[in-house]
């Protein structure tokens, strides 16, 4: 994690000459040192008695912000947690990412990511405005991980495919939701097409080209071309114009950005790419003068990420303590959680098919 020894005394309150002394094997920790060892590097305590060798998961990052390893390490902490929750209620999801990438061909084209955004939308049932329902139906239905911590700029985002949990996607939680979206939609694309381009653990930095194929499968996915021509030709003025505050009803209505709908109308109408910029100016502006409201700040967990915790607690499956842990609270707080939340054992009839 880049961590150095004072760091890690600072953080877990073992004294530097103990640690020098696990390091050079003269002592070995503690149990309680081991967990607060554990704790402080986001991994379990079993972890210290493996006998094979460890290989790090490889994350993509987008951009990789200053504290890149030890939010590596949290984020593929809440994924392995998510997945044993799964496994500890039975509650994994079956239903996989689709197969989208035939790989015909080593080479990718911006028709294909366009392809492949509407394959998406339909095998995944999107629908026409993604945007409302894509992160429920990843984490729901495909059982994608998708946690959002705080990272240090909007550009930043990241993904993982991993043989132990599935699939995961890191947003930022400093993001409003539509910017959000776009990422999610964006880092959806390095999951479909993870194997063609080769990621493991040599190579898991996307190519400059790579990120406009990821950007134009976002934009595609999340504005499809007729249903946005038919939402813009609706505001538009007798004199085939639109104002800005019209427009960016269109794209509160697809739940993205009015630039980022502005994008899409360049490629939809054949906009000069000067032209553009000046109306993404003059939009900026807008916005400066008539803010999108946005209460919507994300948590930190998914929700059913914390109904998996509750009914394992509930059911004896996890103790009080663990529970407390997994989702970030206190045990007080946890016992208030829990208490008159026992399981209802109800049953209803289900008429056969």
């Amino acid at each position: 994690m880049g961590l150095t020894q004072k760091q890690v005394t600072e953080r877990c309150g073992i004294d530097d000459s103990s640690l020098s002394a696990f390091e050079n094997g003269r002592s070995e920790p503690r149990f309680s040192q081991l967990a607060k060892l554990a704790e402080l590097y986001h991994v379990s305590v079993a972890y210290f008695f493996r006998e094979e060798a460890h290989h790090a998961q490889v994350v993509m990052w987008r951009s990789k912000p200053e504290r890149r390893r030890e939010l590596e390490a949290e984020f593929l902490q809440l994924c392995r947690q998510y997945r044993m929750l799964e496994l500890w209620t039975n509650e994994v999801t079956d239903k996989r990412l689709p197969e989208l990438d035939d790989r015909r061909s080593d080479f990718f084209s911006y028709r294909q990511a366009i392809e492949m955004a509407s394959k998406a939308r339909d095998m995944m049932g999107l629908g026409q405005r993604p945007g409302e329902s894509l992160y429920r139906v990843l984490d729901e239905v495909f059982g994608v991980k998708i946690f959002a911590l705080e990272l240090d700029n909007k550009g930043v985002a990241a993904c993982v495919v991993s043989e132990e949990f599935g699939t995961g996607i890191l947003l930022n939680r400093n993001c409003v939701r539509w910017r959000r979206n776009y990422d999610l939609a964006h880092e959806l694309f390095h999951l479909l097409t993870w194997a063609r381009f080769g990621h493991g653990e040599d190579v898991c930095r996307p190519r400059a080209e790579e990120e406009k194929l990821a950007n134009c499968f976002a934009a595609h996915l999340l504005l499809p071309s007729e249903t946005v021509r038919s939402a813009i030709f609706k505001v538009v003025h007798n004199n085939n114009k639109g104002s800005f505050e019209k427009l960016d009803q269109v794209a509160r209505e697809f739940d993205v950005s009015l630039e980022a709908l502005l994008w899409r109308m360049h490629y939809l109408f054949n906009w000069k790419e000067l032209d553009t910029n000046g109306f993404i100016k003059e939009a900026k502006e807008y916005i400066k003068a008539a803010p999108r409201r946005d209460d919507s700040r994300p948590p930190g967990l998914p929700e059913r990420y914390v109904a998996l915790a509750s009914m394992a607690v509930r059911h004896g499956d996890i103790s009080l303590g663990r529970f407390a842990k997994i989702v970030g609270i206190g045990r007080r707080e946890a016992e208030l959680y829990t208490t008159g939340r026992e399981p209802d054992y109800g049953e209803v009839p289900i008429p056969a098919v």
